[in-house]
């Protein structure tokens, strides 16, 4: 049997998979807690049992953690033409090596749009489709990314402002040519600290290979005004004072063949926001609470998303295994099965032990070209053995994709010394 993992008339005429019948008893906008899980547990919401779109660890977060999901229809997520016919286009010349674990062929879109059940690789090559087929754009410019360190007792630790950039070297839609360069590279990051004044400069550039090589990575330390070049296993070490590893960003950032080995665990349905809040930040108003509209800060334990739009999303559940020296002893993600995009992920310790929760809700954009992407409005890494956990909130009104005027020269390491002074 051959899955489709992207239907592309299913993303003009709708989802592909929804339950045929009566529509659900619950009606939209009803919002799950603590308080109700058990009278709506099994009652249906769009077609599905409420306690069948619910995965043990959010489950367990509305239960015992405050976590509440305000529930609303699925819709269907329109991707952008280029992207569509770039996969199409090079659907023939994409293949998969098992023997070097790299995908041979792929210029631009999603390598794997169809994967039958039975191929053994499936796993693997479903995290190809996540690390090169998201549709994010050829240029990412998030000038205010702000990071909150929480505290499950006393609230919001600290706050801090970053400024993302992220050029696509490789599988670019918008140039007349998918390759920048000499096609050995497959982007290039900058992600600096604007405030405060403490951490202000402390930045990142980092140059991520299309090959198996470690991506090459260098760090500006205000402290001594010098850029150090870091190890090749930077990609396992903590964003700044955060919770979040370098892998954790957006759940999943490794090159796939860093990791050990991966395994299909099910194909299922969740609650999760793919067509989330694009309001994710009142830059006028006094107080923290009102400006993050999204999270609950306003009581304990202060990172729950409890104010975005939750729906019925079927994805695939993945678990991913990284080598011996990675903090983690397995990291379980929850894919789209529409599109390229994890919304959930769970890590456990090298004791075998759960760790830490990651959830990064979404929702579409338009760039500045008119490009259709999909945006990260909201997201958490939460440390349950240590009772604390990382916001991540990129400014949605101040977000551009495919901004004019970048070049892949404006982003090296003399860009990392100058933006970081």
């Amino acid at each position: 049997m051959r899955l489709t993992t992207i239907g592309y008339s299913a993303l003009l005429a709708g989802l592909v998979g929804l339950p045929t019948g009566a529509w659900a008893e619950i009606p939209e906008g009803t919002v799950l807690s603590a308080d109700n899980i058990d009278e709506l547990y099994d009652q249906t919401f769009q077609g599905h049992r409420v306690g069948d779109l619910l995965t043990e660890r959010l489950e367990w977060r509305i239960r015992e953690s405050g976590f509440e999901m305000p529930m609303y229809h699925s819709q269907a997520i329109e991707l952008d033409p280029s992207y569509l016919e770039a996969t199409e286009g090079n659907r023939e010349a994409v293949s998969f090596n098992p023997d070097t674990r790299q995908v041979e062929g792929w210029q631009a879109g999603m390598p794997f749009p169809e994967i039958d059940e039975d191929d053994p690789h499936i796993a693997e090559k479903l995290i190809w489709n996540w690390y090169y087929g998201q549709p994010r754009g050829d240029v990412m410019n998030v000038p205010n990314v702000t990071y909150m360190m929480v505290d499950a007792d006393s609230g919001v630790d600290r706050i801090q402002n970053w400024w993302f950039l992220r050029y696509t070297m490789k599988g670019r839609l918008a140039a007349d040519d998918p390759v920048a360069g000499d096609g050995s590279e497959l982007s290039r990051t900058l992600f600096v600290a604007t405030e405060p004044r403490d951490v202000r400069g402390l930045g990142t550039l980092s140059i991520r290979y299309d090959s198996d090589a470690m991506e090459d990575v260098w760090a500006y330390i205000p402290a001594v005004r010098r850029v150090r070049r870091l190890s090749g296993g930077a990609w396992m070490d903590p964003v700044g004072s955060t919770d979040q590893l370098q892998d954790d960003i957006e759940i999943f950032n490794a090159q796939p063949s860093w990791y050990d080995e991966y395994r299909l665990v099910e194909r299922r349905w969740v609650l999760a926001a793919a067509n989330g809040r694009a309001d994710n930040v009142n830059g006028n108003a006094d107080d923290v609470d009102a400006q993050y509209p999204l999270f609950d800060l306003s009581q304990s334990p202060y990172w729950n998303v409890n104010f975005d739009r939750y729906e019925p999303r079927e994805v695939w559940v993945i678990e991913a295994i990284p080598p011996s020296e990675h903090p983690y002893s397995r990291k379980v993600v929850y894919m789209d099965t529409q599109y390229p995009r994890l919304h959930y992920g769970e890590a456990y310790n090298q004791a075998g032990d759960f760790w830490k929760f990651l959830q990064f809700n979404s929702t579409p954009g338009e760039g500045d070209d008119g490009f259709r992407d999909i945006r990260t409005n909201a997201g958490v890494v939460i440390d349950f053995l240590r009772n604390r956990a990382t916001i991540f909130i990129p400014d949605h009104s101040e977000w551009s994709t495919n901004t004019p005027g970048f070049t892949e020269d404006d982003i090296g390491v003399s860009t990392l010394r100058s933006v970081a002074r």
